[in-house]
């Protein structure tokens, strides 16, 4: 990927670590008042197994899932939480369907401000007790994350709170806080480094719930092409569970907005029938800088069992969407015999720990032995 390695901010000074270095292009921070866990520069590792079994020529993971909380969102509450404080505001408030709220708590606490969280109704157990354990204030919400309408309202009542209450608005979508968001930029700059002397990858693979992570992303990548650090940007697919597709049936029939319907998805971070950044990531569809995929959820927890049994990677069953999404997309002909992918792994498997105890059967399937059994 042609000058890539060179994107990192040399006026940052020599500390500065994970998206700070790349602080040139972010949101202005003071360096004394930057919030940080270690956030950033996520391993990129290469399949041993899967990408042959795909025909591939070559298949990399990004980890996510290393970040301090456990998600990409740590990047994203790095700076938002960063800005808050430049800004003077008292607090944070914002919604999460799990990640977000952990992420944002984490760095609220480090920051010494106090975190209103509000979550969805089904919110799972693990991501919920990270954010207390932080001591967010959380508050669970009927209907969210199930019903367009009543996210919708939540995220509008979520703004008016903000600016009432002098709080930073902490809700992952370039639509809420779009400085915040640019630290999804730092995902595309890492891959551009990581990636700097091998060829560029065909396409991406990015999960998509509302659409952030897919249009940060993309910003990244546009932003090296405008500054000639790359020659050109990989496809970029967006990939949706087909219990909550509405961009990528929007994308299907020609649409410029996502499609109507509520979520029935059962996997967590993945159910959002109101995307907020859903048009962005059509408008970049749109213009053929990628392609959309929708798989169902067994495959999603099919494809999470086959990382971690042949890749030794656990990653949460939204991660492994990306991955799901590269298996459809070869498929269906989209993906061609010896194309290159990367598949961003945007969460860590202990997200999701029910899932987990499902998937390997811990307490039933191993076994319980006397030590004389094994001398003899």
């Amino acid at each position: 990927m042609n000058d890539a390695q060179h994107i990192t901010d040399q006026q940052s000074g020599e500390n500065a670590t994970g998206i700070w270095r790349f602080a040139k292009w972010l949101p202005a921070v003071p360096s004394n008042q930057r919030i940080t866990l270690g956030e950033g520069n996520t391993p990129l590792v290469a399949s041993r197994s899967l990408g042959k079994e795909l025909g591939l020529s070559a298949l990399h993971f990004k980890l996510e899932g290393a970040n301090p909380t456990g998600s990409y969102k740590d990047r994203i509450s790095a700076l938002g939480v960063s800005l808050a404080l430049t800004k003077g505001k008292v607090g944070c408030i914002g919604t999460s369907s799990g990640n977000a709220g952990a992420s944002a708590a984490a760095y609220a606490a480090r920051a010494g401000i106090p975190y209103y969280l509000y979550v969805l109704e089904n919110i799972l157990q693990a991501k919920m007790v990270q954010a207390a354990l932080h001591k967010a204030s959380i508050t669970r919400i009927q209907g969210f994350g199930v019903s367009a309408e009543i996210g919708d309202r939540v995220f509008e009542w979520i703004e008016e709170q903000a600016k009432e209450r002098n709080l930073e608005t902490m809700i992952t979508a370039y639509k809420y806080n779009a400085n915040a968001m640019e630290a999804v930029k730092t995902i595309s700059f890492e891959l551009a480094q990581q990636l700097a002397f091998c060829p560029a990858p065909d396409a991406v693979f990015i999960p998509v719930g509302g659409g952030g992570l897919y249009a940060g992303i993309s910003n990244g990548f546009r932003h090296l092409r405008q500054l000639g650090r790359i020659d050109s940007i990989p496809q970029l697919a967006a990939v949706q569970s087909a219990g909550c597709s509405n961009i990528v049936r929007a994308w299907t029939n020609g649409e410029a907005v996502p499609a109507p319907g509520d979520s029935t998805s059962m996997i967590s971070g993945l159910q959002v029938p109101n995307p907020p950044d859903g048009e962005r990531v059509l408008e970049s569809l749109i213009s053929k800088e990628g392609f959309g995929v929708s798989v169902s959820d067994s495959d999603v927890w099919y494809w999470q069992e086959r990382l971690a049994a042949q890749e030794g990677i656990w990653c949460e069953p939204a991660a492994a969407l990306s991955l799901a999404g590269v298996a459809e997309a070869v498929k269906d002909g989209r993906l061609k015999a010896g194309s290159s992918a990367v598949c961003i792994l945007t969460g860590a498997g202990y997200k999701d720990g029910e899932r987990a105890v499902a998937m390997a059967g811990v307490q039933e399937n191993i076994p319980l032995v006397d030590i004389n059994r094994l001398e003899n």
